[in-house]
């Protein structure tokens, strides 16, 4: 059975992604950030549609590290604040949950159950 979007079984395991997990590994796709910023990325990139407290996000962000999907480092020793950067395992995850939803996405449209831009 041929695939053209191929991915390691241990990859798809863990989709779907939980929507925490999405939205941090989304946030971070970028750049390198702090938690704060995470959070207030999570806001924007949902369009305030899911936020995150901080129990959820640090949760989140513990789960994420022991999987191997983000690291952690400290910017400075005197400023002990931690960032969070994709680790290519996490980036080849996110590709993989992307394109998860383009085909539930695409499935739906196709049986024109999603109609974007329509008017009445």
């Amino acid at each position: 059975m041929a695939n053209s979007h191929r991915f390691d079984d241990d990859l798809l395991e863990k989709l779907p992604l939980p929507t925490a997990s999405f939205f941090v590994l989304f946030a971070l796709a970028e750049e390198e950030k702090h938690g704060y910023r995470i959070m207030q990325d999570i806001r924007e990139l949902s369009e305030g549609t899911f936020t995150m407290g901080p129990a959820t996000l640090y949760t989140t962000i513990k789960k994420l590290t022991d999987q191997g999907l983000i690291s952690e480092t400290l910017t400075t020793i005197e400023d002990r604040r931690r960032t969070y950067v994709l680790t290519s395992t996490g980036k080849r995850l996110l590709g993989a949950e992307f394109q998860r939803q383009q085909a539930v996405l695409n499935l739906a449209r196709s049986r024109k159950l999603l109609k974007i831009g329509d008017q009445k």
